[in-house]
């Protein structure tokens, strides 16, 4: 276990992975007592809707947002951003309860794939993304796997 401890930089991929594809790209919060947000007055009662997605592309907080880059994770590039631009799990006491079992698990499985496994692109394939409730492919997500040669 003390390894999956020692994994900065798959970490550091999943992070960006999250807040490059957010599997979750809107949440709803509902007011339980008047707030002023951004100059914008809102009622008790009031429910918002956070763009997730949106917010995980601010180029504002992550310059360059459509580049995959794992580096943008380092603890001293951390404190350049806002607290709350990266919340693949949500965030305050309503946030998820299992996240830490949930990245311990996410580690575990790219590990054990890619130690037996070199993964591949499927020539010509493009996922076609689009998103609802949660951020899906319409067309499947297609991948080849080839055994890696057990005597290296």
């Amino acid at each position: 276990m003390q390894h999956l401890q020692d994994t900065k930089y798959l970490e550091m991929v999943i992070k960006e992975t999250q807040r490059k594809n957010t599997s979750v790209p809107i949440i709803e919060r509902h007011l339980e007592e008047d707030a002023t947000i951004c100059g914008v007055d809102f009622p008790k009662g009031t429910t918002l809707t956070l763009y997730l997605y949106g917010v995980h592309h601010n180029e504002k907080y992550f310059p360059e947002s459509e580049k995959f880059d794992p580096e943008r994770f380092l603890p001293d590039r951390q404190s350049e951003g806002h607290n709350y631009a990266f919340v693949p799990f949500s965030a305050g006491p309503r946030n998820c309860v299992g996240q830490k079992f949930a990245l311990l698990d996410v580690k575990l499985t790219i590990i054990k794939i890619l130690q037996k496994f070199t993964i591949l692109q499927v020539p010509g394939y493009k996922p076609d993304l689009g998103m609802a409730a949660q951020l899906k492919s319409y067309n499947g997500m297609r991948l080849r796997l080839r055994r890696r040669d057990p005597e290296k």
